[in-house]
């Protein structure tokens, strides 16, 4: 089975246009057989969002894929290894795969943010890409149901991945030691340095809006602040899209920041979409891929230089 297109050509502009801005648009990448079975993956297994936090998306799921014999067939097509290399410039290594899907007029999707969650389990300073392939068309002007980013060369998320998400649940940590913390102010604590008036201006300014054909696919960094763009008036009544995720290989286990996403889990008392990275390593500073985890297809997930 086909899963690169085989009229698709990967440039040096590609690899130029994500080293300096952290993402870059593929279009038509992938094949029909490809989008297809992922569309039906997503039909059979999405599921309403457990956590809070995530109720922006009618469904979502965590972990989809993650074993999949076709998701491996495509990281260890030579031409995938080959484009991911010469995008990223180091070894990679898959760890889940994450669908979600938006309602019209009813979802908003995330607001302005980085990927706490996906990428909540390795160091700060791992890098981290997303491959994200949406399943439906994408017409920005006419319906939305997209995303929106903006250029890590303007502004980068480092800054928050370094220090304003831990002082997030640090303080969050501190209310709930103390006099507590309601939910609404929670979400304020997590959402509003992206979101603030002064902040959210300039990002929406700054940002990319691209339209998307089936087949297409975004590569991003985890430094690229994103959010998603509302499903509005049109003829699609839903957006599915499906996101890989990759870690360096040498990306080392940060308990200490796997361990803060379920601060308002435990607080709360609401069940989260994956234990993934709870799971994953016990110690602090484990090198990931040796997890026990990925005993049975480490091999397949890795993508790594000849």
């Amino acid at each position: 089975m086909e899963l690169i297109n085989s009229n698709f050509i990967f440039n040096e502009g590609h690899a130029e246009q994500y080293k300096k801005q952290g993402f870059v648009k593929l279009e038509g990448i992938f094949s029909n057989e490809l989008t297809d079975y992922l569309s039906a993956r997503m039909n059979d297994e999405l599921v309403v969002p457990t956590d809070p936090y995530q109720k922006g998306f009618e469904k979502l799921r965590y972990d989809l894929c993650n074993s999949d014999k076709m998701i491996f067939d495509l990281i260890g097509s030579k031409v995938f290894k080959d484009i991911l290399l010469k995008i990223s410039g180091e070894n990679m290594f898959f760890t889940q795969g994450v669908g979600f899907n938006l309602k019209k007029n009813v979802g908003t999707g995330f607001v302005w943010h980085i990927e706490e969650q996906s990428f909540g389990f390795n160091r700060a300073e791992d890098s981290s890409i997303s491959l994200w392939v949406p399943l439906t068309p994408i017409e920005g002007a006419k319906q939305g149901g997209g995303m929106r980013y903006v250029p890590r060369d303007i502004i980068s998320g480092r800054y928050f991945y370094d220090y304003i998400s831990p002082a997030v649940f640090n303080m969050m940590s501190d209310k709930i030691a103390g006099e507590g913390i309601a939910f609404d102010d929670y979400v304020a604590l997590r959402d509003e340095p992206l979101n603030s008036s002064g902040i959210k201006r300039l990002l929406e300014h700054n940002s990319v809006a691209e339209d998307f054909n089936i087949g297409d696919a975004l590569f991003f960094d985890k430094d690229v602040i994103h959010r998603s763009d509302v499903l509005r008036d049109g003829p699609l009544e839903t957006r599915d899209a499906f996101t890989l995720r990759f870690i360096a290989e040498s990306s080392r286990y940060d308990k200490k920041r796997s361990r803060d996403v379920e601060i308002p889990r435990n607080y709360y008392g609401y069940e989260g979409p994956t234990k993934f990275h709870l799971d994953v390593c016990k110690d602090d500073g484990e090198l990931i891929i040796d997890s026990k985890l990925f005993d049975s297809d480490r091999e397949k997930r890795l993508i790594r230089a000849a």
